[in-house]
């Protein structure tokens, strides 16, 4: 006469709550202590009863699943290999239900396979009954990933940095970080926003910073010199003015970016876009002072510095600090809305004011 066996292959879904939940169940159907219940678990897949009526072996059967545990039935011919011991039953326990016995642990002698991922020993199936994964998908993906090796490497750190901070001559450095930085800002900022350091980018910032505005300055003072006399000519000797200048514009090139830096952060902090921190954004303002370069053009080069700072700074705050373009269009405006702002509440508000400082003044005459 035939045989059937109940096989515990451990949980149904895997999750931690469907775990909790059939530990509680083996406690409770089974009588088990919460050591013997976890232990069972863990020696998954394991025979838990041997019988020769099939109705018994339905009942384990229905027992394990309504607690959220996978279980399988086999059939075998020939005896049973030894008799079966009188099942222990719960006092509170009615005879009718067979979880109230406890389960024969017994290992599980049929062909086993080995999760590829979590190492999981389960019989021979194509999905995972701890981790979830399809075997077979699992082991054709490392298999497309090893034809790639070799093809794909890292970035080493060098090739991420840009040719400024990277220890090339310095003249060609310098013409290749600002032709990147103004024709491919994207990818320049992408690389190169979230850096470490400040002085490189600060130097960087500071050489065309004082070339632009300095050339600008230069054609403006011989443009307007011509047209409209200064009476500053004769106060103070040309050079003497000139040496000033040139002193004092470095530190006023610092000085923009540090304040530019800071309100642009505050700004970015105001529409939650702060994932990089302060120094993402110094870098990002400090590279973006490339476009000045366009200021030595007479007329229109200031113009055009304006417009395409802004548009590389909004460039680098994107892909600097991961955020939406929204966004980084927003941090770069928030000053003038609010400047705006401020001046339309000071156009209604000061005539109101400066009316009523003239009413009381006529009664107090």
């Amino acid at each position: 006469m035939g045989h059937y066996k109940v096989i515990f292959l451990g949980l149904a879904v895997a999750g931690t709550e469907e775990e909790n939940r059939l530990l509680k169940g083996l406690q409770k159907k089974f009588n088990l202590t919460p050591q013997k219940a976890e232990s069972l678990l863990q020696r998954v897949p394991i025979v838990v009863k041997k019988s020769s009526s099939k109705e018994e072996v339905e009942k384990y059967i229905r027992a394990f699943e309504e607690m959220g545990g996978k279980v399988r039935l086999e059939e075998e011919e020939g005896p049973l290999p030894e008799p079966q011991a009188a099942p222990t039953e719960r006092p509170h326990a009615t005879q009718e239900a067979p979880e109230s016995h406890e389960p024969e642990a017994r290992r599980y002698a049929g062909r086993m396979i080995t999760c590829p991922q979590c190492g999981f020993e389960q019989p021979e199936t194509d999905k995972c009954l701890k981790c979830g994964i399809i075997i077979s998908k699992y082991r054709k993906g490392q298999e497309t990933a090893k034809g790639l090796h070799g093809r794909v490497r890292e970035i080493p750190a060098e090739e991420k940095r840009t040719s400024w901070e990277s220890g090339e001559g310095f003249i060609s450095a310098f013409f290749k970080t600002t032709r990147e930085v103004l024709f491919s800002g994207i990818q320049f900022f992408r690389k190169n926003a979230v850096g470490e350091g400040y002085w490189a980018a600060l130097i960087y910032g500071l050489i065309v910073g004082v070339i632009g505005w300095g050339g600008s300055m230069a054609w403006q003072w011989h443009f307007f010199s011509k047209w409209i006399p200064l009476q500053v000519y004769s106060v103070i000797p040309y050079n003497l003015h000139l040496v000033f200048i040139t002193v004092a514009l470095p530190f006023l090139v610092i000085l923009s970016f540090l304040i530019r830096s800071v309100v642009a952060h505050v700004c970015l902090v105001i529409v939650g876009g702060n994932k990089n921190g302060f120094r993402t954004t110094f870098r990002v303002i400090c590279y973006s002072a490339s476009a000045h370069l366009f200021a030595i053009i007479p007329v229109i080069g200031n113009p055009i510095d304006y417009f395409y700072t802004r548009i590389l700074t909004i460039i680098g705050i994107r892909e600097g600090h991961g955020i939406s373009t929204g966004r980084a269009v927003l941090v770069v405006l928030l000053p003038y809305i609010i400047g705006a702002g401020l001046g339309i509440l000071a156009a209604i508000f000061l005539p109101l004011f400066l009316g009523s400082g003239r009413l009381l003044s006529g009664i107090g005459v």
